[in-house]
């Protein structure tokens, strides 16, 4: 309050009886300030901030399971391209049921080692079937089993290599191989087959399948790949890898 204010409320105040109580009214009224003066306020210190206290802990386990779940994710993207086939193959197992649906209903006998090119038919349009199964699971495809294959001519040791059958799907495994006349043995994982070609025949190009899910006994065979091309309409499935170059003559 300015001093010439405070004198005249002092000054009123000591005015006896009822004029108290109009110097105590003078002096609230002379006490609020005049007409454009600032009123005056009681000094305080600002308001803090409120800050969220972020605990160190919770958020390092936030980011750790995070972490967790790209490297699961990836992981799971891994392992879809070792065993999905891709759109392409798809395409083309579809394609080859169409034509294996054809051939359904022949006599087919699985047990059967050595089969002719019309045989051989019947087991690729199987194979067939099965990769057109939805209810059959997909296998890995960077799996590929060795095969030993040993051929003798008059007991005599005439021919000994290894090869690697390539993954088609689903447990199904395909190798080209040319077999010599005499008695093959074929070894894989495990399981042996005999094979005899006619001693009076020749050299020649082999289709061979093998057919191994988890649990089973393997189906395997042998087929000649000029009888099949040449055995009425055959099945030459569409998705055959390419590089086997299993088409028709012309």
């Amino acid at each position: 309050m300015p001093m010439r204010q405070r004198d005249r409320c002092s000054a009123s105040s000591s005015l006896p009886g009822r004029s108290s109580a109009w110097a105590l009214l003078l002096c609230a009224t002379l006490t609020q300030p005049a007409f454009g003066e600032e009123p005056q306020g009681i000094e305080s210190k600002p308001l803090r901030e409120s800050v969220p206290d972020y605990s160190r802990d919770a958020e390092a386990a936030q980011v750790s399971r995070l972490q967790d779940l790209l490297r699961s994710y990836h992981r799971e993207q891994a392992a879809a391209a070792h065993t999905q086939p891709t759109a392409a193959e798809l395409d083309a197992r579809q394609r080859a049921s169409d034509d294996a649906e054809r051939i359904s209903r022949i006599p087919y006998n699985v047990n059967k080692v050595r089969l002719s090119g019309a045989e051989g038919s019947l087991a690729l349009a199987e194979i067939t079937r099965r990769l057109s199964d939805p209810d059959i699971p997909e296998s890995r495809r960077d799996y590929s089993p060795v095969c030993s294959i040993r051929t003798y001519l008059v007991g005599t040791l005439i021919a000994g290599e290894s090869r690697s059958l390539r993954a088609v799907g689903k447990h199904h495994y395909l190798l080209k191989h040319s077999l010599q006349p005499g008695n093959t043995t074929i070894s894989i994982a495990g399981h042996s087959w005999d094979v005899h070609i006619p001693d009076d025949s020749h050299s020649q190009e082999y289709l061979i399948t093998l057919y191994k899910p988890p649990g089973s006994e393997p189906q395997f065979h042998v087929f000649p790949v000029a009888e099949l091309l040449t055995a009425e309409k055959a099945h030459i499935p569409a998705w055959l890898p390419e590089d086997l170059e299993l088409k028709r003559p012309g």
